[in-house]
This record gives structure tokens, sequence and C-alpha cells, in this order.
């Protein structure tokens, strides 16, 4: 099997980023969170306003014969941070390092633009892969999704020259 290429994400892709994003939460949602939480997930993923904020970042995809199988990318914060975000990998593509190469390429683009800080918002069935990648927690926070749904997240941090405990 070819491996998957990371590029950037097109604007016409939308719809199976859409897509993707649903299929890995529907799977991780399973682990953390009730399952009664997908369908306001979904809607969130839908609404007019998720497109644009997907946009407004620096946002990459694996792809593999022309399917989407992951997504990471990164936003500039006001402190200087640099926001990793919408960290996805289809069900199917799971456990294969798509995740890892994702968000270790979104760091080295944030890097390259002058940032050293980075800061997520993870769901909480993702926290041990932040962890295994120098993330640390740094607050619990929620995440609302709409029709009244809020989820719990850990939000962590990772500084470049890794967690407090390796400088």
């Amino acid at each position: 099997m070819n491996p998957a290429r990371l590029r950037p994400l097109h604007e016409g892709e939308i719809p199976a980023l859409v897509a993707l994003h649903g299929a890995s939460f529907a799977a991780l949602a399973t682990a953390a969170y009730p399952p009664s939480v997908v369908p306001a997930y979904r809607a969130m993923l839908e609404a007019p306003d998720y497109a644009p904020e997907v946009l407004a970042s620096d946002m990459w995809v694996a792809e593999r014969e022309g399917i989407l199988l992951g997504s990471a990318g990164w936003l500039p914060q006001a402190d200087g941070a640099a926001r990793i975000r919408k960290v996805f990998v289809h069900p199917d593509a799971a456990r294969q390092g798509l995740a890892t190469r994702l968000v270790q390429a979104a760091e080295e683009r944030a890097r390259a633009a002058g940032h050293a800080r980075f800061v997520l918002r993870a769901y909480l069935g993702a926290v041990p892969f932040y962890e295994s990648l120098g993330y640390v927690a740094e607050r619990p926070g929620e995440r609302p999704v709409g029709d009244g749904v809020i989820l719990p997240v850990l939000f962590m941090r990772k500084d470049q020259a890794g967690p407090p405990g390796n400088r």
C-alpha cells in the first residue's frame, strides 16, 4: 500500500473533511463520551461557520489515492503560541502513525513561522496520544458543540524544548 501523502487542504475538499472529522469523532467518542453526543457534534461540523473556521488555519491533510485519511492544522494565537487544531484520523486509517505525522508537520510549519510554544484542546480520548508527543495538561475545559451539549476537554501545551521535565 502506498504511504499517505501530507499536503495542504483544498477548499473544495471541505465536504470530505467534514465526513472525515465526523467519522473520527464518532470513533473517539465511544471511548470518552456517551454516544448521544455524536449527533450534536455532527451538526456542529455541518454548520455554516465550520468551513470558514477550518480554512482560517494552516490546514493539511493526509491523503492516499485521492481519499482523505487525516487532518491537522495550526493557527497563531494572540499570546504568540501556535494552536494545533483539527487533528483527526479516519478510523480505517487509525494506528498507522498518521496523527503523529500530521501533528509533527503542523508543529514544524508553526516553528518555521516563529512559534516556539504549542497549545491545543484535547478531547479526553486523545489525551494519552498528545502526552506521547510531549504535551502536558494545562487545565480542564469545556467544548460546546451545539444543542446544549458541552464536552469536557483538556487544554494542553508543549514548549519547543519539550515538557518542563525535559529541559
